[in-house]
């Protein structure tokens, strides 16, 4: 009985020493993309930015950014003017006393920008904003119930698309539909 006990011991210490090691678990690599930022001076500095691995919202709060020297510096968007990427540009500016990254989607008389914040308790929340080009213009956040009013109030040089809009039974509150008639506003403006 006790050789039993003594070999069976034997053959679990055995096994145990046995296994291969497990691999360590394989890092994945930093993404870079090219992209420029605009120092508050308004120089352009070309290099590349860190895609946050799985939350894409950060670049809306703060991007990593390396330059040609291979320096990866953490920026805010209290320490640039904005950065382009991917053919679109992105702006420093304040939302609710919140500092963040705005996407320029449109630019024009009117302007429509999209930023994202990560809200703890209610998760991600997209805001777009409509900016009117003139001296003293603050961000319009534009609100899902309750848009064809303000696009009404917005758009009201224009009465044909103020038209065109109460008409629709159904808006689709989107950032494409949002864009098309930001866009539409704004070719009337083209000189």
């Amino acid at each position: 009985m006790k050789s039993l006990l003594v070999t069976l011991i034997l053959l679990n210490v055995h096994f145990l020493f046995s296994q291969a090691p497990r691999p360590a678990a394989k890092k994945t690599p930093d993404v870079f993309e090219e992209a420029y930022i605009v120092t508050l001076k308004g120089d352009t500095v070309r290099g590349h930015i860190k895609l946050p691995k799985g939350k894409l919202v950060e670049i809306y709060q703060k991007i990593n950014f390396r330059d040609n020297k291979n320096k990866i510096k953490l920026l805010t968007p209290d320490k640039i003017s904005g950065y382009g990427y991917k053919n679109y540009y992105y702006i420093s500016a304040f939302l609710e006393d919140k500092s963040c990254f705005f996407k320029v989607l449109s630019k024009g008389k009117l302007s429509l920008f999209q930023t994202v914040f990560d809200i703890p308790d209610e998760g991600l929340v997209e805001e777009l904003c409509v900016m009117e080009d003139k001296a003293d213009a603050h961000f319009k956040v534009l609100e899902e119930d309750g848009i064809k009013k303000q696009l009404k109030e917005i758009f009201k040089s224009n009465k044909p698309l103020v038209q065109k809009i109460m008409e629709q039974k159904q808006f689709d509150f989107s950032t494409d539909t949002i864009q098309f008639y930001i866009n539409e506003y704004n070719k009337a403006y083209v000189n």
